[in-house]
């Protein structure tokens, strides 16, 4: 599949990247000007043409190489956006594509900015103005209501973080919000805590609702559901908790 990745330079996008790469997939990387090198996304390094290439009158910088880590027959393309709160910067990177999966980070140090919203509005007028219709975005699972069947532990620890990081998740409700009226084929990703250590290779899912006692999730399981339920219509127009795998 042709796939754009939004927010390729962080910790998830650059696991989204590595993993679609190594199953076969062609790949648009974005990433925000200011923001990590070019080369530190899906460990490229300069000797393979992962370099910033010449911007031209859209604004948009761009550099290709083939495969990826874990000898992957999947194509690389890396594409800078000034703005990503801009629906015409973003018509380079969306047009012709399959599905769009945006990979943000919530707001660093807990202090919202107002651009998940933003940033989420531009993308689905780009989409729609593209005629791509299939859109998955990596929210947060505090934004959802508690499962029904949650834990104790959970009941207690929850509130607290609902109310010191009531900005942020609002932040990340307005970027739901924008897909749930959009009118694409949508898909709302809410993890727990992202770590980077080792993945398990599986991981808990809930579609409609948080998995109980979400806890903790590598970013490997995360991407690797990203890519599993990108095609998957059970869940289109959906939200899907996830959490770590048991055991």
């Amino acid at each position: 599949m042709k796939l754009t990745v939004l927010g390729a330079s962080g910790g998830t996008g650059r696991e989204v990247v590595r993993q679609a790469l190594a199953a076969g997939h062609e790949v648009t990387a974005v990433v925000r000007k200011g923001a990590r090198s070019l080369a530190a996304v899906a460990g490229a390094d300069p000797g393979d043409g992962a370099a910033p290439g010449g911007k031209g009158r859209s604004g948009v910088a761009d550099a290709s190489r083939r495969g990826g880590q874990g000898g992957g027959r999947g194509r690389l393309t890396v594409m800078t956006v000034e703005d990503l709160t801009n629906p015409a910067a973003l018509g380079p990177v969306v047009r012709g594509r399959d599905a769009l999966l945006f990979c943000p980070g919530l707001p660093g140090g807990g202090r919202p900015t107002g651009r998940l919203g933003a940033a989420a509005h531009a993308l689905v007028r780009a989409a729609r103005a593209a005629g791509v219709r299939r859109l998955l975005v990596v929210s947060t699972a505090p934004v959802g209501p508690l499962p029904p069947d949650e834990g104790v532990l959970g009941r207690a620890v929850s509130p607290v973080l609902r109310t010191v990081f009531k900005d942020v998740y609002a932040e990340a409700a307005a970027m739901e919000s924008e897909l749930a009226h959009s009118g694409l084929d949508w898909t709302v990703l809410r993890p727990g805590k992202l770590t980077n250590r080792r993945g398990k290779g599986r991981y808990r899912r809930r579609v409609g609702g948080n998995v109980p006692g979400t806890g903790t999730l590598a970013r490997a399981d995360l991407a690797r559901a990203v890519l599993d339920l990108m095609d998957d219509p059970a869940v289109r127009g959906r939200t899907v908790g996830l959490g770590s795998a048991r055991g």
